[in-house]
């Protein structure tokens, strides 16, 4: 350990139990504050009270890991935010973690580990937007660093079977989490081949391959029967209908712009902390670690396939949370790369109280959104009235055994309040007809009365190819309105028809 690392190491991060002690705290604030706030659903939330009703190989777009996942918690500790807050935040306290041994592996002191682990909070994918509302963002990004953590373990000149294997495992499951992770995989396994040859050319990563495609495979069988939904979100990766180079322009500015609105905090502020004026002490020498010849290797490749993509697809739009499973590493990365004389007790104790300050703040921001966003009268997610909804619906309409919600956003804040009504939204494949007492049964139907006056044709749409036949209104539509949470004059209007199938 150099000087400086042991003059800076009387902190709270001067080893590794020190942080992780820390790491705790923080998650558990998080959870803490995300039960007690209650309330509105954010669209992610929402989605997995919809998805965890049932356990089924696949349930929409989305790979069903995540839901696989919750629904042991949801059926624990309830349908809402106590269970949904207790996995997000065990995900992501895994996640730093993971990355605090990715760091190690990397040669770091375990201050420096701690650090470089803690700056992904200056990441604002995962510091602010994951505990806000983000789901397989968040479990896609923790498999993405335990695989690379694992990776790390091939670079050593004995790496035997049980590491081909686990590599297998992890590839298998980083997949059911999201789909970009398969990005990752991809990258990951191009710089290993091209850094150790010998890790990837060798009989045992063909063990790696049959793992993977054995967990894959009954979730792979469920897209072949259900391509429509299993494709329901590609329109995200299509560009506009403009001419190819118009197009391809456009989309190189969306992806400098994902990458800038990934990493632009970060290094703002790492520079403004750690560009010296001076230099202090000359910096020492030393070979490279493989590991972190690794991630340099991974930080390139990933992007070379994101242009290759970018001119293939003809102008894809990026987004800024595309990345995060790609380049969660770059804290660790940037902190190897800083040379020596900038790494000073000064500067390091300055960053570390910058990392503090943000432990506080996003906990108080995510806080005031709740409480104090309405006295400015702005009202968003966390105050729509999912509670006070279900009750006046089960009043007005009646209990409903069967509800289908125009999207998954109303259908997740009401179903916790519909006394154990089974909730649908599209394009979620859940076995509508099976889901019913009888094959006569009526089902209510909900949507956004502000938005559609009559059903909305898409849950029409859904609801028609779900169960067969067509739909019959019983009786006239009917309208509850309720204030906003925190709010006496302004109302949430939610249309709602009990209906019945006829062939």
């Amino acid at each position: 350990m150099s000087r400086s690392d042991t003059e800076t190491d009387r902190s709270l991060l001067r080893d590794q139990s020190g942080f992780f002690l820390l790491l705790a705290g923080y998650f558990l604030l998080h959870w803490l504050l995300r039960t007690f706030t209650g309330g509105g659903f954010e669209m992610d939330e929402a989605e997995q009270l919809v998805l965890g009703q049932r356990l089924q190989i696949g349930y929409s777009p989305d790979p069903p890991l995540y839901t696989w996942l919750q629904i042991p918690l949801l059926r624990l500790f309830g349908e809402g935010a106590f269970a949904l807050a207790l996995l997000k935040n065990l995900m992501l306290f895994g996640l730093y973690a993971s990355v605090y041994f990715i760091g190690r592996h990397c040669g770091f002191s375990s201050q420096k580990a701690a650090l470089a682990s803690l700056s992904m909070l200056l990441l604002p994918g995962i510091g602010w937007e994951s505990q806000r509302d983000l789901t397989h963002s968040v479990l896609v990004t923790l498999m993405a660093a335990v695989t690379l953590w694992a990776a790390m373990g091939l670079l050593r000149e004995k790496a035997g079977p049980g590491r081909y294997l686990l590599l297998g495992v992890l590839f298998g499951l980083g997949v059911l989490s999201k789909w970009n992770y398969a990005l990752f995989a991809l990258a990951l396994v191009i710089s290993l081949a091209s850094l150790r040859p010998r890790a990837v050319f060798r009989p045992a990563f063909i063990l790696t391959l049959l793992v993977a495609l054995g967990i894959l495979a009954p979730f792979l069988w469920w897209i072949y029967e259900n391509p429509a939904i299993a494709t329901a979100t590609s329109y995200k990766l299509e560009a506009e209908a403009l001419p190819y180079l118009q197009r391809l322009l456009g989309g190189a500015k969306t992806l400098v712009i994902a990458y800038a609105e990934f990493a632009g905090l970060f290094l703002i502020l790492w520079v403004a902390l750690f560009l010296p004026w001076r230099v202090e002490r000359k910096s020492g020498g030393g070979a490279r670690p493989p590991a972190v010849s690794l991630l340099i290797r991974l930080f390139w490749v990933v992007l070379g396939i994101l242009v290759v993509f970018l001119f293939v697809s003809g102008g894809t739009v990026y987004r800024s949370r595309w990345l995060m499973p790609v380049l969660f590493y770059l804290p660790v990365l940037v902190f190897y790369l800083v040379p020596d004389p900038f790494w000073v007790p000064g500067r390091i104790a300055r960053y570390r109280r910058l990392l503090y300050g943000a432990m506080l703040v996003i906990p108080l921001g995510l806080a005031a959104r709740v409480y104090l966003l309405p006295l400015t009268g702005d009202y968003t997610k966390p105050h729509f009235p999912g509670q006070a909804l279900a009750e006046a619906l089960i009043a007005e309409a009646g209990r409903q055994d069967l509800v289908v919600a125009q999207n998954h956003y109303i259908g997740g804040n009401l179903q916790p309040h519909l006394e154990g009504a089974m909730v649908s939204a599209p394009p979620v494949d859940f076995p509508l007809a099976a889901m019913r007492p009888a094959a006569d049964a009526p089902l209510l139907l909900i949507w956004d009365r502000a938005e559609h006056q009559d059903i909305p044709a898409t849950l029409k749409s859904y609801v028609n190819k779900r169960l067969g036949g067509t739909i019959e209104s019983i009786g006239k539509p009917g309208e509850i309105q309720v204030p906003y949470r925190f709010s006496e004059t302004e109302y949430y209007r939610l249309g709602w028809q009990p209906v019945r199938m006829t062939p």
